[in-house]
């Protein structure tokens, strides 16, 4: 812990000498894309620009070489662009199309560019991500898309899992995930392990975790929504990689020119063929305490995602887009039990969905936006053994999910300062599970459930923009067919700005969820995928709501950064079977409500080279059941009171490196006394949780189409192993146990030494 300490003092409080800014550079440019002058005059001048992609996108810049000024590279930019730049304080500058209206609120939509690492960008209450634009993070390989959001105070994954992402108290299912509107139910590989989307895609994610738009339902924790490129470019490009685990593929190609594009995307993994140390690494600590070892052609485990985009542009005013993607993992593996069987289980988990846009622009004031989305979710799981050529026993698992609807916004900008967005959204759930076992002679129904409801939501925000205060206040309705309830969930979000560098923040918002995931009651083999997804009935599963105030600050001075945020979140509607709770002694339902108080707190150093960063989370979610622990609140299972991480990364010329320390408290548990009853709820503490990231990357060019980047990232570099978790699994070998409860204490360690490596090139 000294070393540590040492470490931090070091990076965040000791004397750095770093350049100071020099008047003129030598600099030579040839036709060189915009967006790459502006980073490279950032880096050299330590300032940062703020603009729309879009405006800077296929604009070039040719300069004789020499030595130049700030004020002269920015007087070329706007001759030979037609943009003009706009000095915002010291350090920032807004890049506008003078072409268009420009408004007050574009100079003070970004808050912090940067935030984190280059391709995080903070605007308001939300952060944006472009996968594609990020530089090195701890532990990383290719940007995972989830992973990355685990870098942001308040987003914890507890399993260690990229997709399994727990944030402010709330547990994954929680998080509304959409990629263009479409609804994702499983949103990983290799059981979480990583993101089921391609981050080399041109997308942006937009990720909330406060004061959320109302125009997002259905979740009560965040929101996530990935929204891939409507650019049309002038010529073919592409991207292709490899690494430790999949090969994948991008492309943008120009079909119509300015008039139609088709960009399509693929990923597939060769870890059925080849088992690397990073797949081994990883089923490792997936498989643990199951009998699934010894991967290979035969025992295989598999996954593919896909994705499509058409765009078209009939006119200025009008854009059309149409979008599918698709996610599987599969798994086939075959295992003996002594010289009288054979068993084969088989599991194949399909999320795919198509989606419908359309855009138009009727004058500079009103915009209308129309969506259409069909998504479908499928989870077969079958365990077969066979004693004989004619004697067997079989047990299947299904869930599926048939989700689709509709989506109409209209946005109005009554003036420079006030604008308007009203909107209806319709969607359809049909949602069932069921559990059967079967011999030669006889099937048997274990448990079975469907379910079908439709919801009617209608929106409306105002967002009213001052020099010195910004005020976002708008309500969502909500009417649910299959319970016949509704809710009105209001959202408001304030931001006064006290000084150039420094503003507060204060949100509310109110939301309710009906679709969401439980804890299976019937025993399965295979634990690792042990939940099933239901929808509300207002019985024997409640709507979840959830209420959320927070207050915080952004203190911004020269190349420090300070972000704080405090919240307070109740729940309401959870059940025994949710939230993290895992009641695997009681298949009885108990109702519950739960609450989380936390505070989340950034601190950055940032240089032209180089940035140093330390996020710590607080966090105390209890909640409490109906006739368990005397109605008394405990610390749910997921609970981590203490999060630190500290990260550092550097670059130079074209060399990149990143490293970030991990620590926080381990998670609760309960102790079963000798009657094999619950002794204490929760009251117990795992060991705390530690380990070291690296990743480290070199971009080359062969020439001026052509580029390229090569990397080697490290999870858990000195190879900590904890507990990370530890759970009671009910045994049912005997009519004793089914008659009374006798379990098996299983405990879970954190993945350990896992590097992967990875190759790159863009055309």
């Amino acid at each position: 812990m000294r070393y540590f300490l040492s470490l931090l003092l070091l990076v965040l409080i000791a004397p750095v000498s770093w350049s100071q800014k020099t008047e003129q550079y030598a600099m030579e440019y040839s036709t060189t894309a915009l967006e790459k002058v502006l980073e490279e005059v950032e880096k050299k001048f330590d300032i940062k620009y703020s603009y729309v992609d879009s405006i800077v996108v296929d604009k070039k810049l040719s300069l004789p070489f020499q030595n130049y000024s700030l004020q002269q590279l920015h007087a070329a930019i706007q001759k030979q662009t037609f943009l003009k730049i706009v000095q915002i304080d010291q350090r920032y500058y807004s890049i506008y199309d003078a072409e268009l209206p420009l408004k007050e609120a574009v100079l003070q939509e970004v808050l912090v560019s940067g935030f984190l690492t280059k391709g995080i960008n903070k605007v308001g209450q939300k952060i944006t991500v472009s996968p594609q634009k990020m530089e090195a993070l701890p532990g990383v390989t290719d940007a995972d898309v989830l992973a990355s959001l685990q870098q942001l105070p308040g987003v914890k994954s507890p399993n260690e899992t990229a997709s399994g992402l727990h944030i402010r108290g709330g547990t994954a299912d929680q998080n509304l995930i959409l990629w263009d509107g479409i609804r994702m139910y499983h949103p990983g590989h290799l059981f979480g392990m990583i993101s089921g989307f391609n981050p080399n895609v041109t997308q942006s994610v937009n990720y909330y975790n406060k004061g959320t738009s109302p125009k997002y339902g259905e979740r009560i924790a965040s929101v996530i929504a990935m929204e891939s490129s409507d650019k049309i470019t002038k010529e073919t490009k592409g991207t292709v990689g490899l690494n430790a685990l999949n090969a994948d593929a991008y492309f943008q190609i120009p079909l119509v020119k300015n008039k139609l594009g088709l960009q399509i995307a693929g990923r597939k993994s060769y870890t059925e063929q080849w088992q690397t140390p990073t797949f081994t690494a990883l089923a490792t600590k997936v498989f643990q305490n199951t009998n699934f070892k010894n991967f290979n052609r035969e025992n295989r485990f598999e996954f593919e995602d896909y994705s499509a985009k058409l765009n078209y542009k009939p006119s200025d005013k009008t854009d059309l887009s149409v979008e599918t993607i698709r996610i599987e993992n599969d798994l086939n593996f075959n295992s003996s039990t002594g010289n009288t069987s054979t068993v084969n289980q088989t599991m194949a988990i399909i999320n795919q969905g198509y989606s419908g846009h359309w855009k138009q622009r009727y004058s500079e004031k009103l915009t209308q936006k129309m969506n259409l989305y069909y998504s479908n979710y499928t989870f077969d799981y079958d365990k077969k053994q066979l004693f004989s050529a004619t004697t067997f026993e079989s047990y299947r698992k299904l869930n599926r999910i048939t989700d689709s609807g509709l989506e109409w916004n209209l946005n109005y900008d009554w003036n420079q300062n006030l604008s308007f967005e009203v909107g209806y959204q319709y969607a359809g759930n049909a949602i069932s599970h069921s559990f059967t076992s079967a011999t030669q002679g006889i099937k048997v129904d274990l448990d079975q459930r469907q379910g079908f409801t439709t919801t009617h939501s209608g929106f409306g925000n105002a967002n009213y923009a001052l020099p010195t205060w910004n005020f976002q206040i708008g309500t969502r309705y909500n009417y649910f067919s299959m319970s016949k309830l509704n809710t009105l969930e209001p959202r408001i979000f304030i931001q006064k700005n006290l000084s150039d560098g420094f503003l507060l923040q204060f949100t509310y918002e109110k939301k309710s969820q009906i679709v969401s995931q439980v804890r299976e009651s019937v025993s399965n083999d295979l634990s690792l995928e042990n939940y099933v997804w239901i929808v509300a009935d207002n019985h024997q599963y409640p709507i979840q709501k959830a209420q959320q105030y927070s207050a915080g600050f952004l203190y911004k001075v020269n190349s420090w950064l300070m972000d704080v945020d405090s919240y307070y979140k109740t729940i309401t509607g959870i059940t025994s079977l949710t939230f993290g709770f895992l009641h695997q002694y009681d298949s009885a339902l108990h109702k519950g409500v739960g609450y989380t108080k936390g505070l989340d707190v950034l601190i950055q150093k940032s240089a032209p080279t180089w940035k140093a960063w330390l996020t710590y989370t607080f966090q105390d979610s209890k909640n409490k059941y109906d006739g368990i622990n005397g109605n008394r609140y405990f610390a749910i299972n997921s609970d981590s009171k203490h999060a630190f991480n500290l990260s550092f990364s550097k670059k130079w010329k074209h060399y990149s490196i990143a490293m970030g320390w991990f620590w926080h408290t381990g998670r609760p548990y309960s102790l079963l006394n000798a009657s094999n009853t619950i002794a204490s709820f929760n009251t117990e503490r795992l060991p705390a949780y530690h380990r070291l990231d690296f990743s480290g990357a070199y971009q080359f060019q062969f020439q001026k189409s052509w580029t390229g980047k090569v990397g080697i990232a490290v999870y858990n570099a000195y190879n900590q192993h904890t507990v990370i978790s530890k759970e009671y699994e009910r045994q049912y070998s005997s009519l004793a146990s089914i008659i009374q409860s006798k379990y098996v204490i299983k405990e879970y360690y954190s993945l350990g030494f896992t590097p992967n490596v990875f190759v790159r090139v863009a055309f």
